[in-house]
């Protein structure tokens, strides 16, 4: 019988767990500005007060700033 040897790259699988990492943060990421989004835009978005929808809408300019720092951590490598 024979029996493949099989012969994990460490590099290659410290690189995947670092990616992973980083999709897992811009998956919480891009959920919560879809949330914030759906808020701001709902048929309700009017009966908000406006502090809470300038509250909601510096939020979402926050994280599609840390949204782009991840994204940009990932392209330098």
């Amino acid at each position: 019988m024979n029996q493949a040897q099989v012969s994990i790259n460490p590099l290659s699988t410290s690189c995947v767990l670092k990616n992973l990492g980083f999709a897992i943060d811009e998956i919480k990421l891009v959920r919560s500005i879809n949330s914030l989004k759906e808020q701001v835009e709902s048929g309700g978005a009017e009966q908000l007060e406006s502090g809470r929808r300038r509250y909601l809408i510096s939020e979402l300019r926050f994280l599609h700033k840390r949204l782009q720092m991840v994204r940009d951590k990932v392209d330098a490598g």
